[in-house]
């Protein structure tokens, strides 16, 4: 791991980790490639989040994304989960898995980061993970 200066707007950071987020993205994409059928996929995940996935594992992903602005999970699943309802194949390890995919594609900072102003704009010193840091060096799944 090494330490970088990334921009940071209020609410999260604007660059993501790509290797974090590839190996979240691997990680979720397990998670929904076994335990959702394709077929009676209610919360549309092989349609609205599949393609984030794979840009996301092949590297094209650079910026964080806004859910607001561009929606990769349902509004349904977050409601169900909210309301405690989700179908059983969406279980812990589903949920962590999206919850980390989610946390690292939005440029999310699980821990308070100190921020530094310069020239008018705010960095946060972020973690950036590199490939071998899996799992000894990274404090997140």
């Amino acid at each position: 791991m090494y330490k970088q200066l990334v921009t940071y707007d209020q609410w999260h950071f604007t660059e993501v980790d790509p290797v974090r987020l590839r190996r979240c993205s691997l990680a979720f994409q397990h998670q929904i490639n076994t335990k959702v059928d394709e077929h009676k996929d209610r919360y549309a995940f092989y349609n609205k989040t599949m393609p984030i996935l794979h840009a996301a594992i092949r590297g094209e992903i650079r910026n964080t994304l806004d859910p607001d602005v561009n929606p990769f999970i349902s509004r349904d699943y977050y409601h169900d989960k909210r309301e405690g309802v989700l179908p059983a194949e969406y279980d812990a390890q589903f949920m962590d898995a999206e919850a980390a995919f989610s946390v690292a594609l939005q440029g999310l900072s699980l821990e308070p980061t100190p921020k530094t102003i310069k020239d008018g704009i705010t960095y946060g010193l972020v973690d950036i993970e590199e490939e071998g840091d899996w799992p000894d060096k990274v404090k997140y799944r």
